[in-house]
């Protein structure tokens, strides 16, 4: 699995016919997180990443739910909390929206996106379920909101 490549999918993830594939792709899993087949009525962000992940191959942390992905990624050992983490592109970034913005977040996880590049101080992301579309996040470095990140075990090179 190569980072670009996973950037690259979420990035062709688009309106309507998108979040179709997402679901598409995270119901035909031979055995459903939970045994929950996803609606589409139902809050999609970690179907995104999910979906994203399964169509390169690693189904490591596949979940409906953002805490109960971060539980997959811990056992994984794959599970980033460090508040001066710089993220890579392709990175999972999770979010707690009740976050107070004082010491360490380790509230209950709302959402989740993938990490699109990361440029000085400046990341961006994309999500799906992001005002009820698949769009764009951009965020500051070490901001308030930020849970922790998945980093998946991306290989190191591309091979020809």
């Amino acid at each position: 699995m190569i980072r670009n490549d996973v950037v690259e999918t979420i990035k062709a993830l688009a309106g309507d016919a998108g979040h179709k594939k997402i679901l598409e792709v995270y119901n035909s899993q031979q055995t459903l997180p939970r045994g929950y087949k996803m609606k589409y009525s139902d809050a999609w962000c970690a179907a995104t990443v999910t979906a994203v992940f399964l169509m390169h191959g690693w189904s490591g942390v596949a979940e409906c739910s953002c805490g109960q992905m971060i539980e997959k990624a811990k056992k994984l050992g794959i599970w980033v909390e460090s508040d001066d983490y710089r993220p890579a592109a392709g990175d999972i970034i999770m979010y707690d929206w009740q976050d107070s913005g004082v010491g360490d977040n380790k509230g209950v996880p709302d959402h989740t996106g993938i990490v699109l590049d990361v440029t000085g101080e400046t990341m961006y992301v994309r999500e799906g379920n992001k005002d009820k579309t698949i769009g764009n996040r951009v965020m500051r470095l070490n901001s308030r909101y930020i849970r922790g990140y998945i980093v998946p075990p991306y290989e190191k090179t591309k091979i020809s």
